[in-house]
């Protein structure tokens, strides 16, 4: 987006001023066309929290109503940013396993970092205290891993396993609803909200020096932000819940003033001489800064250790290589060579930042807000319009309304992410693969490929990135896993294992014996990861005997005009001739009695009466002494009864195995 000459108009609410500046952008320079500042009549914010918008509202429409005379024109749209206080930060982390032959896409690495968001956002809500609702308004990765090895970007690489560690920032969604609400009163439409940290940091420490490791400290009258950069980046953000106001209330508390009074003297600090005031008997007293210094001297070793403690432990436990310290309450005499004291570093690397250090500024020659205090309001212009900060939009994920913030380059990994869509929806894991023996050799069969999430907004056709506005409807239809990888074991048994032969003038074809793991099955068992499953052509004349339902004992059997025995080996083409031995019965012929499958193997029930389940445990070979429980039957893949009516054709399977 060009935003040459484009007007902003941002507000910095602070806890004792609210401060207003129009600007615009001019061949990559901000300039400040307009600029003023009000302070609250009443202590209507605390701890840079606005507890009563009425007051604070009549301040900003005095601030808005004093611009719009300056500019010459209405101004009803507006750029804030909210207290350091109620930013919440959560280093959060997460890691993927992938296809190892799979090519990094860009779907991958947003929903690892939708995974991180989620962790984060989760954690936050089990931390939360009051069960507060917050809103994540940004994030950046720290690193990327792949295979555990840091990585800039992981987009085309391929690996085993991925990983992201990324700072989320949230706000509390009464502070935003506050702010808004003060807004609305003003008739003012936010078009940009950012974090006060996020917003001075933006210019009081570029992009160009946070290859140092730098802190930058912001202390106004509620709160005292901090944020740490190095190796090019913002790692971490802090804040302290102590500010200009605590050496304030210790004024009032050591002079015996009221609140007014207070602050006036505390400004009155910078300046040489007597300070004279009316203590809250009404009585004209005086004072130097020397005897202030004195009153402020414990509360300013507690402001400068605590801001001193958080840079610590923000920066793992180093003093940085320097500190910018910025805002209104900074300037109290003594407490930047505090700060230095406490993080034993030289009292020069520890500096008060104001206008005339920010780069690409033209400012009103006459400056009267050029000091640290009128740093961050020129962060926030510039983040409105360089990168256009944050706002709200509504949205609807899959019919359900959320409210989440809009960077002007909202997409929908996004909004899904805000509006906490679990990111294992968006992409499908590949079936996996089956590997078993057959007949000693390996075997693979492969998993189904996954289908990926289907994206639409407004009922078109969308990806991660596409860009969503407010009221856009985005549904998704989630990931579809594959199938693993299945088999049968009829799926391996060729034509040309079938035995084809002839009995008695009849042609018989016997497939194959299917052993999987030592077991007889039938053609319809599922094959499981790491079987072993062997396929014999082998048919002899007992298996014939059992499947055709006739006792060899009461016959001569020829084959090919010669005798055998039971375990004769029937080939292809064989000819079998059965003769009954004095009473002893024939082969049955097609048509008398049913022909069944028993574990695999047939077996045909003689005579016209009608067959039962139980009839067919006559014809296996059990030995009770090896049985432990009850049966398992099966009849054409479904439970069986004892009592269950045979018909041609049936398969049963019958086991001692426990039940699955």
């Amino acid at each position: 987006m060009d935003n040459v000459n484009r007007e902003i108009f941002t507000l910095d609410i602070g806890t004792r001023s609210i401060i207003g500046v129009v600007g615009m952008m001019d061949h990559k320079r901000f300039r400040i066309t307009a600029q003023t500042m009000v302070e609250h009549d009443s202590r209507a914010m605390f701890d840079g929290q606005i507890h009563d918008i009425p007051r604070v509202a009549r301040v900003v429409s005095r601030v808005k109503a004093e611009l719009e005379e300056k500019v010459g024109h209405r101004l009803g749209e507006v750029a804030i940013a909210a207290a350091g206080r109620s930013l919440r930060t959560q280093r959060c982390s997460a890691q993927r396993q992938v296809e190892e032959n799979r090519e990094i896409e860009d779907s991958l690495i947003r929903g690892l970092e939708l995974s991180a968001l989620r962790q984060a956002q989760d954690d936050l809500d089990a931390d939360s205290d009051h069960q507060e609702s917050y809103y994540c308004v940004g994030h950046y990765p720290v690193n990327y891993f792949l295979d555990d090895l840091v990585v800039t970007n992981l987009l085309g690489h391929r690996g085993r396993t991925i990983g992201v560690e990324l700072i989320a920032t949230f706000l509390p969604a009464s502070v935003v609803n506050g702010l808004f609400a003060v807004l609305r009163r003003a008739e003012l439409e936010p078009v940009s909200l950012t974090l006060e940290p996020i917003a001075a940091m933006e210019v009081a420490i570029p992009p160009g020096m946070r290859l140092l490791n730098l802190a930058l400290v912001d202390i106004g009258a509620g709160t005292s932000d901090i944020a740490i950069t190095r190796d090019g980046t913002v790692v971490a953000y802090g804040m302290v819940p102590l500010a200009g106001d605590e050496l304030t209330e210790a004024i009032v508390e050591g002079l015996l003033v009221d609140f007014d009074t207070a602050e006036q003297i505390k400004r009155r600090l910078v300046q040489p001489g007597e300070i004279k005031y009316t203590d809250i008997l009404g009585v004209q007293q005086a004072t130097s800064p020397g005897e202030v210094a004195a009153v402020l001297e414990p509360v300013l070793d507690q402001l400068a250790g605590e801001v001193g403690k958080v840079i610590l432990e923000l920066n793992g436990g180093q003093a940085p290589k320097s500190v910018v310290c910025i805002g209104g309450g900074v300037q109290v005499p003594g407490l930047t060579s505090r700060i230095a004291r406490r993080l034993e570093i030289a009292e020069r690397l520890v500096g008060i930042r104001g206008r005339d250090m920010i780069q690409n500024l033209d400012r009103p020659t006459e400056d009267d807000l050029g000091g640290p205090a009128g740093v961050t309001v020129v962060g926030i212009g510039v983040l409105a319009l360089e990168r256009a900060g944050y706002s709200f939009v509504n949205v609807t994920v899959n019919k359900e309304q959320c409210r989440v913030f809009n960077t002007r380059t909202l997409n929908v990994a996004t909004a899904l992410g805000q509006a906490r869509f679990d990111p294992l929806r968006l992409i499908g894991r590949n079936g996996k693969d089956l590997r078993f023996n057959l007949n000693g050799k390996d075997e693979l069969v492969l998993g189904e490929l996954s289908r990926p999430a289907q994206i639409c907004v407004n009922g078109a056709r969308a990806n991660l990135q596409t860009p969503v506005e407010d009221g856009d409807e985005i549904e998704v239809v989630d990931a579809t896993n594959g199938r693993d990888g299945q088999a049968l074991v009829k799926n391996y048994l060729l034509d040309e294992w079938a035995v084809r032969f002839v009995v008695n003038g009849r042609e018989v074809t016997a497939g194959p014996v299917c052993i999987l793991n030592d077991r007889v099955v039938s053609p319809e068992t599922e094959i499981k990861e790491g079987d072993r499953l062997y396929v014999q052509r082998q048919q002899t004349i007992g298996r014939l005997a059992k499947s055709q339902g006739f006792d060899p004992a009461a016959c001569e059997i020829l084959v090919n005009g010669s005798p055998v025995d039971e375990g004769y080996e029937i080939g292809n083409g064989d000819r079998i001739t059965l003769v009954p031995l004095g009473n002893g019965s024939a082969v049955p012929e097609p048509g008398d009695g049913i022909k069944v499958t028993v574990n695999g193997e047939p077996l045909r029930l003689a005579g016209d009466r009608r067959h039962i389940f139980i009839d067919v445990l006559n014809h296996l070979d059990l030995n009770p002494t090896e049985l432990t429980g009850p049966p398992v039957m099966r009849l054409n893949g479904k439970r069986a009864a004892y009592t269950d009516v045979l018909k041609d054709g049936d398969d049963i399977v019958i086991s001692w195995e426990a039940s699955t």
